[in-house]
Formats: C-alpha cells, sequence, structure tokens
C-alpha cells in the first residue's frame, strides 16, 4: 500500500516510469471492468487509455490511503460509458418497449454465471449486441439502476428494462450451447 502511494505521488509529479507502473498496476487489476463494455479486446484497451487519461489528470483529486483501484475503477467505467455516448451511431432515438416474455430469473441467471470463468464471461458478453451489453454491464455489474442508466446514456428506462432482460436470455442460451457438446466426428 505504501508502495502503491509513492508511485502515486510520482504520477503527480508525472514520472514517466511511475506512471507506466501505475497503469501496469491497473491494467493488471481492472481492465475486465472496461472489457465488459467492449466489443472486443482492441476496443478494451482503447477506452483502458482512455480512462487512465483520465485517472492521470484526476490524481490530485485522489485521496491518499483510499481505495485506489475502486476509485479508478469508477473513472474508468465512466469513460467506457462516455465513449458509448460520443459514439454518433448512438446518437439515435429508442422508443420505450414494454418488458414482454423476456425474463430469466436471477437464481437461474447467477448459477449459470457463477460455472464459468472470468475469461469466459468477457468472450461471451463481448458477443452480445452493443447496447445489450451496455446495458447489461451497468446494470448487473455496476449497480446503475435503470434510470441511472438513461440518464448516462439516453436510453429510455423501459427500453432498458428490456435489452437487460433479451441480454439475460441471450447470455443463458449462449452458456447452455457452451455446456452440449458439439459432435463434430471427434470422439463423439
Amino acid at each position: 500500500m505504501k508502495e502503491l502511494q509513492d508511485i502515486i505521488q510520482k504520477c503527480i509529479r508525472r514520472e514517466r516510469q511511475a506512471q507506466q507502473q501505475l497503469y501496469s498496476y491497473t491494467y493488471q487489476k481492472v481492465s475486465t471492468a472496461v472489457a465488459v463494455y467492449a466489443k472486443d479486446n482492441s476496443e478494451r484497451d482503447w477506452i483502458f487509455n482512455l480512462g487512465m487519461m483520465r485517472v492521470f489528470t484526476s490524481l490530485e483529486s485522489y485521496k491518499p490511503l483510499t481505495n485506489y483501484l475502486g476509485w479508478a475503477r469508477t473513472l474508468l467505467v465512466r469513460a467506457a460509458i462516455d465513449h458509448y455516448r460520443s459514439q454518433k451511431k448512438h446518437k439515435d432515438n429508442l422508443t420505450a418497449i414494454e418488458v414482454q416474455d423476456y425474463n430469466v430469473s436471477s437464481k437461474d441467471f447467477e448459477e449459470m454465471m457463477s460455472a464459468l470463468e472470468a475469461e469466459d464471461i468477457i468472450k461471451i458478453l463481448q458477443q452480445l449486441p452493443e447496447k445489450e451489453r451496455l446495458v447489461f454491464s451497468m446494470n448487473e455489474l455496476d449497480g446503475y439502476t435503470h434510470k441511472e442508466i438513461q440518464e448516462l446514456t439516453g436510453i429510455n428506462s423501459n427500453t432498458s428494462k428490456w435489452l437487460l432482460s433479451k441480454a439475460k436470455k441471450s447470455l443463458k442460451s449462449m452458456t447452455e450451447n457452451l455446456k452440449t457438446p458439439q459432435r463434430n466426428g471427434y470422439g463423439l
């Protein structure tokens, strides 16, 4: 902890080696928080770099001896959300849709996700359509309410609920396909 605080102080003084150390440490510990918002690893790295720029420029507001990783994760997730908002293709108007028959029970969903490794979960999440991935990540992983999602992204809260349900249904289907052995002529 003391070493991390020293690195942060050196970063505030703009020492390049310390910045590289903090970047590597943060990437190792928190890059998965950004990966769930990205469609692939290239986009993850782009968003992570944008977020780290925020981290470096905001280090003076970081309170020493508090949870650096939690603080940095918040900045990185906000960078991912801002990246989403900045994309012109997302500036379309979404119409409110009432949630219909897409419900997947929370218990079933939690059991399904706990059986997978972190890397598998990220790969599966990256297969979701962008808006479903965004809403799922914000709600299920980062705890944003549908109202907060609407305020941050402009996605109507009813549409957000529908996208979340649709994402859960898609994820359940994808994980069930992972468990089903493929019959491809190699021993099955």
